[in-house]
């Protein structure tokens, strides 16, 4: 009878933490749809419809619309697995046509150091303490060090001294993309993504630039 019961007993603190479990995931997914329905209204885009599976679990909510001309669309996506896998929240702009520019924009760091033992070529653009903090890249050197003018720079600087930008900032396959770790569960990384979008449609604008010089 005793070991019957102690069966029962950890049966029941079992179910206890799965339903535990389920119930805070579905909370997740419920509070991150609704940051996504204030990151597009405050950005002036159309969230995606989202019906919740089983009625609990929202899917991620996912953005899109035109903002300066531009399609802006924000989502999550994950990378890798198991124990590997990472969680991004992301912001992208597509301009017209960029013309087959790229470039990459994140702060000097380890990684950056690491990345030019192997080969990631930076550029500077003559302000020492700009270039002192941030780490370039391009397939463009000489009009993309031109085209990033003081205001631009300035831009970038203050929402980085305000702490929204924490992630990297990357032109490839003619779509300009803010990338941080993390899901729209947390209110402060919504602020981030929509701090950023001015910044990402002011680099899509050099794309643009460079496009029509190279036509």
């Amino acid at each position: 009878m005793e070991t019957n019961a102690a069966v029962l007993m950890a049966l029941a603190i079992f179910g206890a933490i799965t339903a535990l479990i389920i119930w805070a995931g579905g909370r997740a997914t419920a509070k991150s749809r609704r940051n996504g329905e204030a990151l597009a209204a405050r950005l002036g885009l159309t969230l995606e419809p989202g019906t919740p599976k089983l009625g609990w679990f929202y899917p991620s909510p996912r953005g899109y619309g035109v903002i300066r001309g531009k399609r802006v669309e924000f989502f999550s996506y994950a990378t890798g697995s198991g124990k590997s896998r990472v969680q991004w929240a992301a912001v992208t702009v597509k301009p017209p046509d960029a013309g087959g520019l790229t470039f990459g924009i994140d702060r000097q760091g380890m990684l950056t150091k690491l990345g030019e033992l192997f080969g990631m070529k930076e550029i500077e653009v003559g302000d020492p303490a700009f270039d002192a903090k941030w780490f370039l890249q391009t397939n463009q050197p000489e009009f993309f060090r031109a085209a990033f003018l003081p205001e631009l720079r300035t831009k970038l600087t203050a929402l980085a001294d305000q702490g929204l930008l924490r992630g990297a900032i990357t032109l490839k396959d003619g779509v300009v993309e803010y990338k941080e770790r993390g899901t729209f569960h947390n209110e402060a990384q919504c602020a981030r993504i929509a701090g950023v979008v001015d910044l990402a449609c002011d680099l899509a604008d050099v794309a643009e630039v460079w496009a029509n010089r190279s036509r």
